[in-house]
């Protein structure tokens, strides 16, 4: 591979921290002093992104007693609008999975909280949510009574959502200019990478300069996009 990986893991931190693709070439141009391709770039990004997703998959996070759940609306170009579901841990903002769907349903809720419970070294003890009736149907299915659903009360509220509707601000606006978002299959992997980056890779101010994953107790061999791409084959 004559592309270094420390070009590589540039172009993947700058992809999930939201610049085009023409707006990475510029970049790589300008550090790098290498023109690449944009074809070449999103390559880039499709594989190491598959290789970050494979690399996290052993890992089980030490979370708090307090997930929140929910759902916002994600434009596929080839499918048109379809729902995206993810939950995280209140305690150290961890993203504990997410479920791409064209419909939000009971199966939908139990799916997402069945990956998230898969991820994890506890069972939550509360869930919360907005007012989407599927919700604790979907949380009895998956946890039973070990786990009790509230319904959020609004954003001034000591009850509310307001963790995930600011991560899913958060992703808006870097989606709108990903352009790999071009159908199902594609969007699901690039949604999933950011939650790699999300996770693993971007230090939160909030957490004292940590990652969610440090704060969750994970020790992931690597700090950032470049040292996952040195050490895959």
């Amino acid at each position: 591979m004559r592309t270094s990986a420390q070009e590589i893991g540039t172009a993947l931190s700058l992809f999930y921290d939201g610049l085009s693709l023409s707006a990475i070439q510029r970049q790589l141009q300008q550090i790098y002093l290498d023109t690449v391709e944009t074809s070449t770039i999103y390559r880039w990004v499709v594989k190491y992104t598959r290789q970050g997703i494979a690399a996290i998959g052993p890992y089980r996070a030490n979370t708090s007693n307090t997930w929140v759940i929910d759902e916002t609306v994600i434009q596929i170009d080839s499918s048109g609008n379809y729902w995206f579901f993810d939950c995280i841990d209140a305690g150290t903002r961890f993203l504990l999975a997410s479920r791409i769907s064209k419909v939000r349903t009971i199966r939908d809720v139990e799916a997402v909280l069945s990956l998230g419970a898969n991820n994890t070294a506890r069972t939550p003890r509360f869930i919360i949510s907005d007012g989407l009736a599927a919700y604790p149907d979907g949380i009895e299915r998956v946890f039973g009574a070990d786990a009790i659903h509230i319904r959020a009360r609004g954003l001034t509220h000591a009850v509310n959502i307001n963790l995930i509707e600011r991560f899913h601000g958060t992703l808006k606006q870097r989606t709108k200019v990903m352009r790999g978002l071009k159908s199902v299959e594609s969007a699901s992997l690039i949604l999933t990478g950011f939650i790699v980056h999300y996770d693993f890779f971007r230090p939160h101010t909030a957490l004292g300069g940590r990652t969610p994953a440090e704060v969750a107790g994970i020790r992931f061999p690597f700090k950032n996009w470049e040292g996952l791409v040195r050490h895959q084959p």
